[in-house]
Parts: structure tokens; C-alpha cells; sequence
């Protein structure tokens, strides 16, 4: 019997903590499970990624390097059908990364377990994949043209100061929406529109909470990312220094162009520390408004009296 709540009233502290406490508990099976489901997936899509833009990342402090690597694929075929390969790969593990987490909380919900097989995750995924690809599709003509005329009235804003912080609080605020917008639409099988509105509302029922916990998370995993992703720059600006200066843009190594891809599948796999922690939100949101764990303390007094 898992000991995990998820059904529980959360505050900016214990959306950071609980999140934290999810992987210490589950980190082993959970990862296992991430490995064996979503690992090829992730290897496939960047060492596809890799293969597709290795000459531009290798000159990419070149500032003609764009421009060149455009001219020089344009016309390929081959370069685009990878690109279609690689855009059809970037959606399945989108869908198999985002719903992993959802179904490792329904398994948790519903079978009071803590350990599952990487079949019952599967089959799990599988039963959420048709609604969450619908869900994509309307939200590219409904969701993505309000977020970007929210964005570029906050660019606009900008050069008047109030739209910096329009802009820094858009994206956790968009972040939250859009999941729980989605938690709602999967778990609750409600309409579209139905889930925007409630995962609006499970937005702002605490709202500061929620951007600020979402931003302590997002910053923890870039800094995590970054670790690696630095090592190719502060490489490069010691070629630099070391060689007095070089006339001409400094390429990327190997050495360098590994550490970038990992930076990369690192990045990936840190994401799930912000799936998890909105899953949290919303169940959170959930005993805010059903009081699940309140019930199920009046039926575990009632058994123990037995």
C-alpha cells in the first residue's frame, strides 16, 4: 500500500517538497519504467537531432552558419523527409514523456500500490494517447494563437517595463493552464473548452503558490541542465583565450558537441520533475474542492472500529 498522498491541500512548500518526496520514494521503479518506455525514444530523437543539425551546431558561433546550413540543405529530399521522421518522433515522445507521469499518479490512485510494470504503464499510456494527440490538434488553433498574441502584447509591453514581468509570469501561468487544462480533459473525459475553463480556474486558485513553485522547479532543472550544456562554452572560451583570440568563429569538438546532447537528454528527463509536480497541483486542486483524503479518513475510522 503506497503512503504517498496525493489527494492532499498544498501550499507553495509542500508543492517543492512533495515533489521531491514523490522521487525519493518512487525514484527506482519510476525511472525503471521512464527507461524502458521512453529511453529508445529519447536516444532515437536526438541522435536524430544530432545527425540533422551536427554542421550547424558545429559552427553555431558562426553568425553565417544559419544561412549557409539552409543553403546547403535546401534542395535535399532525403533532408526533408528526415525532418518529417523527426517532427512525427518529437510528437510521440512528446505524448509518451507527458502522459507517463499521469499514469504513474492513476496506477498510484487507483491500485494503492507503489510499484508497476512497465506493461501496466504502457497499456496506460496507450489508453491516454488518442485523447492527448486530440487534444494537441485543438489546442494549435485555439490555445497556441492566444498564448502568442498573450506573448507579443507582453514584448510589446515590454519597452514600457510593466511587460517583463508579464512576460516572466506568462510562462509558468501558460505552463500550469495548459496542464492542468489537460489533466482535466484526460482524467475527467470532459470537453475541450469544459477543461480550459476548469484549468483556468485550478490556475488561479492559488496562483502565486503555483508560479512560484513551478518557477523553483523550472530554475532547479535548468540549473541541472546547464552543468552539462556549459561545459561546451566555457571549452570554447578557453580555446579561445589560449590561442590569443582566433580571427575566425571557433567550431565545436566532439568532446564539446557529446556534452550538448547530454545537456539535452538531461533536460528531457528533467522535465519530469515539472509533470510530476503538476500533477500534484491538480490533485491538489481536486481535494480542494471533492475533500477525497477528508472521505477517506471517516471510511479508514469506520474500518478500523471494526
Amino acid at each position: 500500500m503506497s503512503e504517498f498522498q496525493l489527494y492532499k491541500r498544498r501550499d507553495f512548500s509542500a508543492y517543492i517538497g512533495d515533489t521531491m518526496q514523490f522521487f525519493k520514494q518512487f525514484w527506482k521503479n519510476y525511472f525503471q519504467n521512464y527507461a524502458v518506455i521512453n529511453g529508445v525514444l529519447l536516444l532515437v530523437f536526438v541522435s536524430l537531432y544530432f545527425l540533422l543539425f551536427k554542421d550547424l551546431l558545429s559552427n553555431m558561433y558562426d553568425p553565417n552558419s544559419l544561412s549557409t546550413w539552409m543553403t546547403y540543405n535546401n534542395n535535399s529530399g532525403s533532408f526533408l523527409l528526415s525532418i518529417i521522421v523527426l517532427m512525427i518522433i518529437a510528437i510521440v515522445f512528446s505524448v509518451f514523456t507527458t502522459a507517463f507521469p499521469m499514469v504513474y499518479f492513476n496506477l498510484l490512485n487507483t491500485t494503492g500500490r507503489d510499484a508497476f510494470t512497465a506493461s501496466e504503464m504502457l497499456n496506460g499510456i496507450k489508453t491516454y494517447a488518442g485523447r492527448m494527440i486530440l487534444f494537441g490538434i485543438i489546442s494549435f488553433f485555439v490555445m497556441i494563437p492566444i498564448v502568442f498574441i498573450f506573448f507579443a502584447f507582453g514584448v510589446a509591453l515590454s519597452f514600457l517595463i510593466i511587460g517583463i514581468p508579464i512576460l516572466f509570469l506568462g510562462l509558468p501561468t501558460v505552463l500550469i493552464w495548459s496542464m492542468q487544462s489537460l489533466y482535466v480533459y484526460l482524467e475527467e473525459e470532459t470537453g475541450y473548452f469544459q477543461a480550459l475553463s476548469k484549468g483556468w480556474k485550478i490556475t488561479f486558485q492559488k496562483y502565486w503558490h503555483l508560479v512560484g513553485a513551478t518557477i523553483v522547479v523550472y530554475l532547479c532543472i535548468t540549473i541541472l541542465a546547464s552543468i552539462f550544456s556549459m561545459i561546451p562554452a566555457f571549452m570554447m572560451m578557453g580555446s579561445i583565450i589560449t590561442s590569443g583570440g582566433a580571427p575566425k568563429p571557433p567550431t565545436m569538438t566532439p568532446v564539446m558537441m557529446f556534452f550538448y546532447l547530454i545537456g539535452m537528454i538531461v533536460t528531457f528527463i528533467g522535465y519530469n520533475l515539472i509533470y510530476v509536480q503538476q500533477g500534484l497541483i491538480y490533485y491538489s486542486a481536486q481535494e480542494n474542492t471533492e475533500h477525497h483524503q477528508a472521505y477517506s479518513d471517516i471510511d479508514n475510522i469506520g474500518k478500523d472500529e471494526e
